[in-house]
């Protein structure tokens, strides 16, 4: 379920960037009238002459899968690949979209709707964070691929979470369908395994007025900073409605700090299935992301199997992780550690620490 926003942290400014200036000025800056409806092909090439996999525009770069402390053991090709990469692109096909059964190439779509994909476009062209990337399909443009790099400070730190995107016909009068990568695991409230994202702007969860899509205000950017704010934050245990409450009590964030570790070992397991089975399109960004940021990872890590509490590397705090989540860690993280070797990564095994040593009167 969505989480609650909390007013004092000031997220709503984070997720409605866009509502300033970027997606009204690019709407209202084009000549053509929304109420006109015309029948067009989704595969017109014309329809967005800025946007072609064979323009010479200098490409954005992502840096974002590059950590400094990383750069030592980072190969010249994974870093020069890394360093290129686009943050917003277009590709020929989807053929392993998760909506690329619904329509066709050949399907006629209003003015309306091409209009406002073109502007989405536009403002993911130019305003994309580093740390969220988008494939647009030119065959299809009812598709888009988006991934998301989760956060430092929070449980999905490192990982990359990749969503499937589809425009209904009836867009922007109602928001995208979005599907979420989950490879069967359930790291989040919001996420479920069958891949639903729940999210009051896609209309999956309720809220007030100003959180739900709006058809000539919301746009694709202020969905994606939504999810990776909203969803993949700090605390997503206090995502789910019935149990936001519990924050200011004794029990809430006990309950979360063990929330946290269940889902630190299913962002590892995440991790894990994304190497084994990359989304198409960014089969290269995820290896060499994962091949940037293996050691960082490892040594996140250990810091862990020492007793640091998830989202943290800072030892000596009040806080320490549970025996259980310390032991897990070390035991799944030699899954990691082979998958990262399969991937080149050098002198990894002999750096992950062993299980802690458990005792009787240390177990939690």
């Amino acid at each position: 379920m969505e989480p609650a926003v909390d007013r004092k942290a000031g997220i709503p400014e984070v997720i409605n960037v866009d509502k300033k200036n970027k997606g009204k000025s690019i709407l209202n800056s084009q000549d053509i009238s929304p109420d006109v409806e015309v029948g067009m092909s989704t595969t017109q090439p014309w329809v967005f002459p800025y946007f072609s996999s064979k323009r010479t525009s200098k490409p954005s770069r992502n840096t974002s899968s590059l950590p400094r402390a990383a750069e030592e053991v980072v190969s010249s090709a994974q870093a020069n690949f890394l360093r290129d990469f686009k943050r917003f692109d277009t590709v020929k096909d989807f053929s392993d979209h998760h909506y690329a059964s619904k329509g066709n190439a050949s399907k006629q779509h209003s003015r309306t709707w091409f209009k406002k994909i073109q502007a989405d476009w536009k403002i993911l062209e130019i305003d994309l964070p580093e740390t969220i990337s988008v494939r647009a399909c030119e065959s299809r443009i009812d598709l888009m691929r988006a991934v998301v790099i989760g956060a430092e400070g929070t449980p999905y730190h490192d990982g990359l979470f990749f969503f499937d995107i589809h425009f209904p016909d009836t867009y922007p009068s109602v928001p995208p369908m979005v599907h979420y990568h989950s490879g069967g695991l359930r790291i989040n409230p919001n996420l479920y395994e069958c891949g639903t994202v729940c999210l009051s702007l896609l209309g999956t969860w309720y809220g007030n007025t100003r959180e739900n899509w709006l058809p000539q205000e919301s746009t694709m950017l202020q969905l994606l900073v939504s999810i990776q704010a909203l969803i993949l934050n700090q605390k997503p245990y206090f995502n789910e409605p019935l149990l936001e409450w519990t924050k200011w009590t004794p029990l809430g964030q006990p309950c979360s700090k063990v929330y946290n570790e269940n889902v630190f070992i299913l962002s590892l397991r995440t991790m894990v299935y994304i190497m084994r089975k990359p989304p198409k399109h960014f089969e290269e960004f995820v290896r060499s992301h994962y091949f940037a940021r293996a050691h960082e990872i490892v040594k996140a890590a250990n810091a862990y199997i020492d007793g640091a509490p998830v989202g943290s590397i800072v030892k000596g705090t009040s806080e320490s992780g549970s025996m259980k989540f310390r032991t897990e860690v070390a035991v799944f993280m030699k899954t990691v550690v082979d998958e990262f070797v399969k991937l080149g990564v050098k002198e990894l095994e002999d750096k992950l620490e062993p299980p802690p040593v458990i005792h009787t009167n240390s177990l939690r």
